[in-house]
């Protein structure tokens, strides 16, 4: 079965990635395919490399990368709302005069279509707000 999975809550303020990391996982050791996971609205802020988990925290976006490594998955964030929350890729940092960007290269900037064509090809679709 070919999952895709849609994050859309805050990275600090709700359980949403840790959840939809642990569904993941499950589904990955049952022997399920996540095509791809998208972030939007709050989640996006996974995508930016400045952040600074502190050592007791839950580390998302350490802990995305290390699963898309593994899983072969893709990491997907909405550029339209990365945008606005001021994470920003390098192609957007050159087109606005900004002197650097922000984005983590392990997250793929991308517009909703990419998200519709997922959910599409997909057997499912789970969300985690």
């Amino acid at each position: 079965m070919k999952i895709n999975i849609i994050v859309s809550g805050s990275v600090l303020d709700s359980q949403a990635h840790f959840s939809a990391l642990k569904f993941a996982e499950a589904a990955v050791a049952k022997g399920q395919l996540i095509s791809q996971v998208f972030f939007y609205r709050d989640a996006i802020n996974v995508a930016n490399a400045m952040n600074l988990p502190l050592a007791d925290e839950f580390d998302a976006q350490s802990a995305w990368l290390e699963f898309a490594s593994f899983a072969n998955c893709d990491l997907s964030v909405c550029i339209s709302a990365a945008e606005k929350r001021g994470v920003v890729n390098q192609q957007a940092a050159k087109e606005n005069g900004l002197d650097t960007c922000n984005a983590h290269s392990g997250f793929n900037l991308v517009g909703l279509a990419v998200l519709h064509d997922a959910i599409l090809s997909a057997d499912r679709t789970m969300t985690f707000r």
